[in-house]
C-alpha cells in the first residue's frame, strides 16, 4: 500500500515518529512523510520523501493564536496537495493535530496515537476524530483506555550482537530534556572510577548539556545525533547503555531494545519496562551514586556479565521484535482495505 505519514512534532532520521513507523511499514509498504514542524519543502531522508511544512517558531511569538491557526490551515492545505499528488490509500496520523488536519482535508486517515494524551483525549472533537478515522491504534503509555496496542518495536535485524573485553564507555540515546534527566547521566559518570560516558540525541536543552560535559575534562561528552540508520553502528562503540527518565508509573524506552539486541547491558530506573518486565536481565538505580556503582560494578565484572547480554539479547528479539506489531498491522489493513 501507498501511505503518508502525517505528524506534527517528529524529526525526521531521528525520533521515535520517523523510527517506529518506518520499522513498521518494512519494505512492504511505500511511505513519505509530511511533517508540520520542520523545514518547510522536499526533502529525502534515507530515501524517503519528507515534506516538510515550516517552523512554527518565531518571528511572531506575540502572536501565538494566530500562529497556530496559521500553521494549522498551512499543515491541512500541505497534507491536501501531497494526497493528491502521491495519491495514497490513506493517511496515517501520529497524533490529535495531525488527525485534525486530515478530517479537515476530507481525507481518509487512521490514527496511530504515538505520544500520551493530555485534556485533548476528553473532548467530543477528539472523539469525532476516532469515530472518524479508518482504524485507530495506540503505542505503549499512551494512557487511551479501550485502545488495541501495537507496540513500539523496532527491526532488530539492524542491530548486530557485539562482545567486547572490558566496559569502559556508558551511552545515554535520549532525547535531551529535563524528563530524561541527562544531568543525572553525567553525575553519575563522573562519580565512577573509570568510566566515560556519551550523550547521543537531539532536545531542548542540548547546548545546556553540551556547556555541562565541556566542564567534565572530556570524561563526558555531548554527540551529535544519529540517525535511525547509524544507531546499530553507533551502539557498537559502547559496552553499558544508560536509562534515565524521572520517575512514572511505568515508561517504555524503545533506546533499551537497541542495547540489548547490540550486547550492551542496560543498567536504568527501576520504572522503565525492562527493569519491569525482566528484571533480572538489567541493573536498576535511582540516584546518581547508585548509577556510579553500577558502572563501577560493570567495569570490575564485566566478563562476568556475558550470559546475562546473551540471555537480553535473546529475550528482546522474542519479545520486541517487530514483527509482532507488523503481522497484526498488516492484519489491520487487510480487515480494513479487503486486501
Amino acid at each position: 500500500m501507498r501511505i503518508i505519514v502525517a505528524t506534527s512534532y517528529t524529526i525526521p532520521a531521528y525520533s521515535g515518529g520517523w523510527t517506529t513507523p518506518l520499522d513498521l511499514f518494512g519494505d512492504q509498504h511505500q511511505v513519505m512523510y509530511v511533517v508540520r514542524n520542520f523545514k518547510a519543502g522536499n526533502h529525502t531522508i534515507e530515501g524517503v520523501k519528507c515534506v516538510g511544512v515550516g517552523s512554527s517558531q518565531a518571528p511572531w511569538a506575540h502572536a501565538e493564536r494566530f500562529r497556530n491557526a496559521y500553521f494549522r490551515i498551512l499543515f491541512r492545505n500541505t497534507l491536501k496537495k501531497q494526497f493528491m499528488l502521491y495519491n495514497p490509500d490513506f493517511v496515517l496520523c501520529l497524533d490529535p493535530d495531525a488527525g485534525y488536519a486530515a478530517k479537515h482535508a476530507g481525507l481518509p486517515y487512521a490514527m496511530r496515537f504515538h505520544s500520551p494524551l493530555g485534556k485533548e483525549g476528553t473532548t467530543k472533537r477528539y472523539a469525532q476524530l476516532v469515530k472518524h478515522s479508518i482504524f485507530t491504534t495506540a503505542c505503549p503509555a499512551t494512557n487511551i483506555p479501550d485502545m488495541e496496542i501495537l507496540p513500539h518495536n523496532q527491526d532488530l535485524s539492524r542491530f548486530n550482537y557485539q562482545e567486547s573485553p572490558s566496559a569502559n564507555r556508558a551511552i545515554l540515546l535520549t532525547s535531551i530534556n529535563k524528563f530524561r534527566e541527562p544531568d543525572l547521566f553525567i553525575e553519575g559518570v563522573m562519580l565512577s572510577k573509570k568510566v566515560k560516558g556519551d550523550i547521543v540525541g537531539t532536545g531542548i536543552d542540548r547546548k545546556r548539556i553540551e556547556k555541562l560535559c565541556g566542564k567534565t575534562n572530556n570524561r563526558v561528552r555531548c554527540l551529535p545525533p544519529v540517525s535511525r540508520l547509524q544507531v546499530p553502528a553507533l551502539l557498537n562503540n559502547y559496552q553499558i547503555g544508560v536509562a534515565t527518565v524521572k520517575k512514572v508509573p511505568i515508561h517504555y524506552q524503545m533506546k533499551v531494545n537497541g542495547y540489548m539486541a547490540s550486547g550492551l547491558f542496560t543498567v536504568s530506573k527501576p520504572w522503565t519496562h525492562i527493569a519491569i518486565e525482566a528484571p533480572e536481565l538489567v541493573r536498576t538505580f535511582t540516584t546518581a551514586r547508585e548509577l556510579a556503582d553500577q558502572l563501577d560494578y560493570l567495569n570490575e565484572n564485566w566478563l562476568e556479565t556475558l550470559e546475562i547480554r546473551k540471555k537480553a539479547r535473546d529475550w528482546v528479539i522474542k519479545n520486541y521484535s517487530v514483527e509482532i506489531p507488523r503481522k497484526r498491522f498488516n492484519e489491520i489493513l487487510t480487515e480494513k482495505f479487503s486486501l
